[in-house]
Formats: structure tokens, sequence, C-alpha cells
């Protein structure tokens, strides 16, 4: 079984929908077609497009449909990686040999809201200033991610590489709380 790139497991079930759907679109003479993956999660729906695509190629193919799904920032975190396969950015990411117990059915708000945190969350210096206050990120790391072009691109950097662990999520949610609480309590209610 082939482990899924990383950036999939933090999509948002609305957004794994946009990306099955980016995925049964795509053109070319490789296709994956809607009953290989209608219904399937991420590992399944990773081992059809290794299958399709093969190991080599999925990773180029999965920064391509994030990108026609509008989902760039999870694409250009997947696309960064100096890694060539998808086994390789798993172990990496997670070191577990595709023992995928640990990650938990109920996903984090962090992992849940991704998309509308990357869409709605302003006031970047005052975020970042906090994150480095309560040492989520080095300075050298919030100086890496300022340079980034976008504040969608900025949110998509520290989201997928910065927050990994439970401690550093929940800390970054504190802070959305204090500079953001209308829109931290709008997505607890929906």
């Amino acid at each position: 079984m082939a482990p899924p790139p990383v950036a999939l497991w933090f999509l948002s079930s609305d957004e794994f929908q946009d990306f099955i759907s980016e995925l049964l679109d795509r053109e070319g003479e490789l296709r994956v077609y809607k009953n290989q993956v209608e219904g399937k999660g991420v590992i399944e729906v990773t081992n059809v497009m290794v299958n399709v695509f093969s190991e080599r190629n999925v990773l180029r193919v999965a920064v391509e449909v994030l990108q026609e799904a509008n989902l760039g920032g999870f694409a250009d975190q997947l696309g960064k990686s100096p890694i060539t396969n998808c086994s390789e950015l798993f172990n990496k990411r997670f070191s577990c040999n595709n023992n995928f117990s640990h990650i938990s059915s109920e996903k984090h708000f962090v992992e849940r809201f991704s998309r509308e945190l990357i869409q709605e969350v302003t006031f970047m210096e005052a975020l970042f200033k906090a994150l480095l206050n309560k040492g989520v990120i080095t300075p050298e790391r919030d100086g890496n991610i300022k340079a980034l072009p976008t504040r969608r691109k900025k949110l998509s950097a520290l989201l997928c590489d910065d927050l990994q662990d439970e401690d550093k999520k929940n800390i970054f949610l504190s802070v959305l709380k204090e500079q953001h609480p209308d829109l931290v309590s709008r997505l607890e209610r929906s």
C-alpha cells in the first residue's frame, strides 16, 4: 500500500471532494474513473493514483490536481518537496512506516478549517509576532514565511509545515481566538 501525499491528510472533506472532482476531470491518456474513487478515503484514492500514474509520478499529479482544485497552498507545500516519491515523503513527515493508527478520526480545528483560515485570516504581522513570542515558529522561519508573496501562501506554509503537533495547533488556535474571535466563533458553529 502506498502512503498518501501528506497534503491530502490536511484537506477538509469538502476540499477532498474538490480534489476528487478535479482528479476525475483530468485529461490525458492516463485517467482515474469515478468507480475507482467514489466513496473512497485518502489511502484508497492514493493507491488508485499510484496504480494509474505510478509511484514516481503520483506527487506531480497530486500537485497538479491540487492546483486545479484551487488548493494551491497545499500544492505549493507538496510541490516544494525535494522528495521524489510518496513513501519517502510520508516516512519523512510521520516516521511511522505505513502505520496509520495514530491519525485520529477527529480532526483538530486547524485541520478542519484550514481552507477557511487560509482565505479569511488577516493581520498577519500580529499573528506571526504572537506565534514567534510563543515559540511556535523560530525567527528564521518567521522571516522565511514573511518572504512569501501573498497572505494565503504565508498561511498555507504555516499550516502545512509548522503546525504539525497538537500543542502548536492549540497555541495557534488560542492566538486566533484572541485576534479573530468572530471568525473562530463562526467556524466553531458551522
